[in-house]
């Protein structure tokens, strides 16, 4: 039996000119991330364990801020025969919708405390050498801890798919895939005061704004390819259709200081719409040099349970200046489309830019400084929030252990 275990520690520095990118009134923070990350595998002929556990720890300058994350992940293989592989993965992740999501370009103006668990097993068996057929099944379930006054609603999540892979050559590799997802959130509510205006009376109380519960149902069919040109260029591209089924309603209740109800108004919401998918890369490898360029068209629930149509472009450069100093670039554009509860449009476009240099000064201590520059513009908002961020870290890489 062989064992591996590798792990390495950071201490990460950050100023922040609007870490929640808010158009509203925001302050400049400071704040320190240490973290934590362990790998370790186990395998024996026939079977094979792979795991991580991940800590990241923020801690800000600014009351409510500070946030106490954790990644877990393990994966088991077992090799029934040559061809026939089963597999079965599990991640819990307990980390706050402020660090989870600016991964994602999701637009979160709460943190709030977000608790995740899914289970995948797989099964992957070759049809020939140079084919194979994977069948794939995801469950994920969604909590959110301390969202009282927000509009992030619980969510579970079943993924199914099958695919095919097919080696043509040495250069060409050809897949499609069909799969089948059901999202739902159930009824959640939020209270917020405010007042009803009758002319020239104000009534003060309570609204309640009651989401029934979303059903998201879509079914994906994709196509594509990867190409290697040379051994320097690469190309790839993935099309395809997606159906998109929504059930959703929403209801505000606006009840006096004494409980009453005097505003009852409700809608529920079922539509479908037909969009087209696009995966497409493009990777070319210079003596010192890398560049990448990605263009996505997707479809998919955001944080609140809204279906949102994305069009992503990003460009990534990279450079070793020496061999211990390698610098990166990357200029990301991303335009939104989506509609919420009540069909009333969202749409923005964020770009982002960062720049970053690793200083790998000895075989186990390395430094990393970046900076970011971030800026949305949203359609039913006049001011344009922007945000410049810095980051410097120091991690310490372990020797990896095999034995």
């Amino acid at each position: 039996m062989e064992y591996t275990f590798q792990a390495d520690a950071n201490v990460e520095e950050e100023y922040n000119t609007n870490i929640f990118l808010t158009p509203g009134p925001h302050t400049d923070v400071w704040g320190t991330k240490l973290g934590l990350n362990t790998q370790f595998s186990a395998a024996e002929e026939i079977w094979k364990l792979d795991g991580s556990i991940r800590l990241d720890n923020y801690f800000y300058d600014q009351k409510g801020l500070n946030t106490l994350n954790q990644f877990v992940s393990l994966t088991g293989s077992y090799f029934v025969t040559e061809r026939s592989q089963f597999a079965l993965r599990g991640d819990y992740i307990r980390d706050s919708s402020r660090t989870s999501f600016i991964e994602t370009n999701d637009l979160v103006f709460e943190q709030v405390r977000r608790n995740r668990q899914t289970i995948n097993p797989s099964w992957t068996y070759y049809l020939s050498e140079d084919t194979r057929l994977g069948l794939n099944y995801q469950y994920d379930n969604t909590e959110y801890r301390n969202n009282d006054n927000t509009a992030f609603p619980h969510y579970q999540i079943h993924f199914g798919s099958v695919g095919v892979v097919h080696e043509y050559s040495e250069y060409l590799k050809m897949n499609g895939s069909f799969s089948y997802t059901s999202y739902s959130a159930p009824e959640s509510t939020t209270f917020i005061p405010g007042t009803l205006d009758f002319q020239i009376f104000r009534v003060p109380g309570t609204y309640e704004n009651r989401t029934e519960e979303i059903m998201i149902d879509y079914a994906t069919a994709i196509v594509g390819f990867s190409y290697s040109i040379d051994e320097t260029f690469d190309v790839s591209l993935a099309a395809g259709g997606q159906y998109n089924k929504t059930e959703a309603g929403s209801r505000t209740i606006f009840r006096t200081a004494f409980g009453d109800p005097i505003l009852d108004d409700g809608e529920h919401i079922s539509s479908s719409s037909l969009t087209y998918l696009i995966d497409a890369s493009a990777t070319k490898r210079f003596e010192v040099d890398e560049l990448n360029l990605d263009y996505a068209h997707t479809v998919s629930p955001n944080i609140y349970g809204n279906l949102i149509e994305a069009d992503t472009v990003t460009l990534t450069g990279k450079h070793k200046f020496t061999p211990t100093l390698t610098g990166s670039a990357q200029f990301s554009y991303t335009d939104r489309k989506t509609a919420d509860q009540r069909n009333v449009e969202l749409n923005r476009q964020l770009f982002r830019a960062r720049s970053e240099l690793i200083w790998n000064w000895s075989e186990n201590w390395s430094a990393i400084a970046s900076y970011q520059y971030s800026r949305q513009e949203i359609d039913v908002i006049s001011n344009i929030p922007e945000s410049h961020a810095a980051y410097l870290t120091i991690r310490y890489r372990w020797d990896k252990l095999q034995y």
